[in-house]
């Protein structure tokens, strides 16, 4: 393969990395933003605002699927690979090809099964926040989709360096 090749790929996995990684820490500052705000609503000002809890929830749920593609182009999934290391060299590809296609279909079968969750829900509303449910249920077929992208694109790297990767 050409170098453009080369590019393409490594462009495209550090730009879904970048985009995981701001996104993921967005997030995390409205995160801790609206905790501490429910915090000092609650402690200090003695009242509190119901709102606030439901913003946690669904930012923690957003940061977390949104940030799993980081977590993948890291390495810091967890995995248990005893055994294929142990393996010759051949094989160990051969099983992380496998491995890569089997993601792969499970990541597309959760973007299309999330999806179809998150639109049935189109009308029903949070109770505090009284915004569709479909807003929170998407994040899974989001992050899946971010997932899946960056995994058909190491899935790719690897097939053109002949597995080394």
């Amino acid at each position: 393969m050409t170098a453009d090749t080369h590019t393409f790929s490594e462009k495209w996995i550090l730009r879904l990395e970048r985009f995981s990684a701001w996104s993921a820490g967005a997030l995390l500052v409205i995160n801790v933003g609206d905790v501490l705000l429910g915090i000092f609503m609650r402690y200090i000002m003695k009242s509190s605002a119901i709102w606030t809890e439901e913003v946690a929830r669904f930012s923690l749920v957003w940061l977390v699927m949104v940030g799993a593609t980081g977590a993948l182009c890291h390495g810091d999934h967890m995995v248990i690979d005893f055994v294929t290391p142990r393996l010759p060299q051949k094989i160990q590809r051969i099983i992380k090809f496998f491995q890569g296609i089997i993601t792969l279909l499970v990541l597309g079968a959760m973007v299309y099964l999330g999806s179809i969750n998150a639109i049935k829900i189109w009308g029903m509303r949070t109770m505090a926040l009284n915004i569709p449910k479909t807003v929170p249920l998407l994040s899974v077929p989001v992050g899946c989709t971010l997932l899946l992208a960056e995994t058909s694109l190491f899935l790719f790297r690897s097939i053109r360096d002949g597995g080394q990767n």
